[in-house]
């Protein structure tokens, strides 16, 4: 806990080794939760969240994976490979390059993984390694992908395997730092929890906090059996941990995924924004409070001096990889409502603003695709070949009214007549749902008028028809345009720009 960088800068060669150290950092914050959050507030409860998640890697595993690595000799030429999906892989390959610009890495997956958490991982420069059978395997199943790593790194001296259910640095990381911040920051903490994943934070954070008070409560929360959350696990492969796990958590809560996910999204909507883990802390937390509370031994848990009960929990992940399971997990009813969610099943095709051109652009355009009895340009220089090439097979698909075409159009254009649409009719979600099936109607009889790379100018009375006539178009692989503002923008720009277009070789009237 750095008091020598007031300005949180850091400079230098070392500058990212220097920020992945938390000596030299101000403590991580320690947040109150609002009343909202926090059920039991008359009853003298104070909860305060430990916001893990502004390590420099953004979740709670930077802290072992930096002790880890630090106290593994020669890691930093050697191949480090790690049994993980999540947090701890990605903290080590982020701390090695910090440390040392060392990118060989290699994550063990399982198979089941979602393939979005596999593109995750290689996001961050990792090497993923696939494995077969139980995806959350006992780290010491001779069987296991834990057991094969160790083996593995026995076997050759040029792999690492730091090994984060075994490894005494992952528990004394958080003994080393996350409980002296949390001793310094509120020493009259009275109950302390967290997940239990590895076991490391619990255990760790909860050995520093007892030597300094032991009559605080440690409470470690896993997982309901069968109903995992992504991080902890659940008690039964827990209990081999090698970790002092005994002597620093008095008490296990389980809790379901759902009830995790929830509290989490009640986190983060109030701005404490936390992942499922975070959130199964939570709510295991006023579990076991409230159940102290039936059986009338709350005030067993106070500070003798104050009368209330200050709480720690820790916030490990963020939930943002997640997000398809909150959905999954939760109900609809839990979320606000989208409105004009009709808009989510038509006008689906992009716009693209290079297709849509200028009244003066689209004239240039009409002007090389067919001949004109007279043009006069005081302005030659104003139109370029560069952008449009020649284009000697330009269809022109007029969608205008039949009486609005047949006064005035364009010499040769086809006419696919629709009814003139309300003046900006993309202010009213109905009103883009019924063009768009008036549109795609109208377009699917024109299909064979732009095969073999025909160009195709859409004009339109309104010119957002025409734009959407465009996407549309595109979306099938034609070579489409609009003009901004439609015909009528068109004919009105005929004599601007020293253009003039005379005769009946170009519109018709």
């Amino acid at each position: 806990m750095c008091s020598t960088n007031p300005l949180n800068v850091f400079k230098g060669s070392d500058a990212l080794a220097q920020f992945f150290d938390p000596d030299q950092n101000p403590p991580l914050p320690l947040v109150e939760l609002p009343d909202a959050l926090n059920p039991l507030r008359q009853d003298g409860v104070r909860i305060f969240a430990k916001m893990l998640t502004q390590l420099p890697a953004q979740n709670v595993k930077s802290l072992p994976a930096l002790r880890m690595l630090r106290h593994e000799s020669g890691a930093s030429s050697k191949r480090i490979v790690e049994a993980s999906s999540g947090s701890t892989v990605l903290s080590l390959g982020m701390v090695a390059r910090a440390l040392w610009n060392h990118e060989d890495v290699h994550a063990y997956v399982t198979n089941k993984k979602h393939p979005d958490s596999l593109k995750l991982l290689r996001f961050f420069g990792l090497n993923v390694n696939l494995y077969g059978g139980l995806a959350q395997q006992e780290p010491y199943d001779p069987k296991g992908i834990m057991a094969r790593l160790r083996k593995l790194a026995t076997n050759d001296k040029n792999i690492c395997y730091p090994g984060q259910y075994h490894n005494d640095h992952n528990w004394k990381s958080h003994e080393q730092w996350t409980g002296a911040q949390i001793w310094k920051q509120l020493p009259e903490t009275r109950v302390f929890c967290s997940t239990v994943g590895t076991g490391g934070c619990a255990v760790g954070t909860g050995t520093y906090l007892k030597t300094q008070n032991p009559s605080i409560k440690v409470l470690g929360v896993c997982n309901v059996f069968g109903d995992p959350t992504p991080g902890p696990r659940h008690f039964p492969n827990f209990e081999s941990s090698p970790f002092p796990w005994q002597e620093a958590i008095d008490n296990f809560e389980d809790v379901s995924s759902a009830d995790s996910y929830r509290a989490s999204m009640k986190l983060s909507r109030h701005g404490i924004i936390a992942g499922p883990s975070s959130g199964e802390a939570l709510h295991g937390l006023l579990a076991f409070l409230q159940r102290m509370k039936l059986e009338d031994k709350l005030q067993n848990l106070a500070d003798p001096a104050t009368g209330e009960i200050p709480c720690v929990f820790i916030c490990a992940d963020l939930p943002y990889q997640y997000m398809d399971m909150y959905y999954k997990k939760l109900g609809e009813e839990e979320f606000p409502n989208i409105n004009n969610e009709n808009l989510l099943h038509c006008d689906q095709d992009p716009y693209d603003e290079r297709w849509f051109l200028t009244p003066v652009e689209a004239m240039r355009l009409l002007l090389e695709s067919r001949p004109v009895e007279s043009v006069v340009c005081s302005a030659p220089s104003a139109y370029s070949n560069d952008q449009y090439g020649s284009r000697p097979e330009l269809i022109v698909l007029d969608l205008r009214p039949l009486d609005d075409y047949t006064a005035s159009h364009v010499t040769g254009s086809r006419n696919n007549p629709l009814r003139n649409a309300r003046e900006d009719f993309f202010s009213d979600a109905d009103a883009v749902e019924e063009r768009w099936h008036e549109m795609r109607h109208a377009l699917e009889s024109e299909e064979w008028s732009w095969r073999n790379g025909k160009t195709v100018l859409v004009l339109c009375s309104d010119g957002d028809s025409g734009r959407m006539a465009t996407a549309i178009l595109r979306a099938k692989g034609c070579d489409a345009f609009c003009v901004e503002g439609g015909y009528p923008a068109l004919t009105d720009n005929l004599g601007d720009g020293g253009t003039k277009v005379t005769g009946c070789a170009k519109f018709s009237a």
